[in-house]
């Protein structure tokens, strides 16, 4: 009878671990992209030249260049932020879920 009682919450405990293992995945290989993304508008030479300070703000100022001055730009941030909040909300679910089976 035991056995039968914590079949569900061994399940709902694989499958909350299950799904905070796909959102950390996700919010990795995303943070990855953006890194990468990032690595490609800062140019080594404007590194070496201004330092990282520097470039950092040049980069910034880009972004704020590219939010205003674009007719979609804002709507493109808010997608970037949306797209990485939602592995965020998967791991989550799975902490509301495996919490639950406890």
């Amino acid at each position: 009878m035991r056995a039968v009682m914590e079949a569900p919450i061994e399940r709902k405990q694989s499958a909350g671990r299950a799904l905070l293992a796909m959102g950390g995945t996700a919010l990795f290989l995303e943070l990855w992209a953006l890194w990468l993304e990032a690595g490609v508008r800062w140019s080594h030479g404007a590194a070496e030249s201004l330092g990282w300070i520097g470039a950092l703000g040049i980069a910034m100022l880009e972004m704020v260049d590219f939010i205003a001055w674009n007719p979609n730009g804002i709507l493109l941030s808010l997608t970037r932020v949306l797209l990485l909040c939602w592995p965020v909300a998967v791991m989550v679910a799975g902490v509301a879920v495996s919490r639950k089976a406890a």
